[in-house]
């Protein structure tokens, strides 16, 4: 704490009142995880952060948890639109799975027990918004459409999606909605296809597959918050990147206790 306040006599350094705030590793550490984060397109899994920094798996898993918290970006885009919508469903497949994990996870066919997240992805500037839902439907499909896009430009604004029944309600919102069937082999015509957002989800199962193997229920969101600062920024240079996941560590903070939900 090399610095010290007149008025209040406290001392402090550039990690107070950041994410950094009273960790144990230094400013260096950080630095270089926030790199090794922002820089590689399919993320660092926390096992692999550990041997790069030195440090135990568990304190990685910490770490890195606290970066994704501050590459967030908060509240909803506000697109202009056109933009594309569309839904995955992560998780584990199958056939990669112990017969007796497969038993005990694998209920149905398909999506079953997977954890479904519906993207958006705005044309104009090629930006794109995920969240985890609870289930896809009519209401959370719709409701995530909505919400994601500027209310200044809401009536009227173009929406491209599959051939899905969730979407059907969004002519009615007063979007301008075209869609692609997929089952009959259709994924372009003239301007309206979902290519865009199907490579964000392209992107995201092999970071899933290629580096973090599985990402928990309730830890998901982080995950996809990373994912979307790195495709958002793909064009930018890392040290542009890391700029902006530093000045978005002011005023922020995520103990462990937050993030386990334990009491240690």
């Amino acid at each position: 704490m090399p610095y010290r306040r007149r008025g209040c006599r406290k001392h402090f350094s550039v990690m107070s009142r950041t994410l950094m705030h009273a960790s144990k590793l230094g400013a260096q550490t950080w630095l270089l995880a926030i790199f090794l984060i922002v820089a590689n397109p399919k993320g660092r899994s926390s096992v692999q952060l550990a041997a790069d920094l030195g440090v135990t798996q568990q304190t990685a898993w910490h770490l890195a948890h606290r970066i994704r918290a501050m590459l967030a970006e908060g509240g909803m885009p506000g697109f202009a639109g056109p933009v594309e919508v569309d839904e995955t469903f992560i998780g584990g497949k199958a056939k990669n799975m112990h017969a007796k994990t497969r038993r005990q996870r694998i209920h149905g066919r398909g999506a079953a027990d997977k954890i479904p997240v519906v993207g958006v992805k705005d044309r104009a500037t090629s930006r794109v918004a995920a969240v985890p839902v609870h289930e896809v439907s009519t209401a959370t499909a719709t409701a995530t459409a909505t919400a994601m896009v500027a209310a200044t430009t809401r009536p009227g604004a173009d929406v491209f999606t599959d051939g899905s029944r969730f979407y059907d309600p969004l002519a009615a919102m007063g979007f301008r909605h075209a869609r692609v069937i997929h089952s009959v082999g259709e994924y372009v015509r003239g301007n309206v296809s979902t290519n865009g957002v199907e490579n964000y989800w392209s992107l995201l199962k092999r970071a899933y597959i290629g580096t973090f193997r599985y990402m928990s229920d309730e830890h998901l969101h982080r995950y996809i918050d990373e994912h979307s600062f790195r495709y958002n920024r793909r064009s930018d240079h890392v040290l542009r990147r890391m700029g902006e996941a530093a000045t978005a560590m002011d005023g922020r903070s995520l103990t462990y206790r937050e993030l386990t939900g334990s009491r240690g």
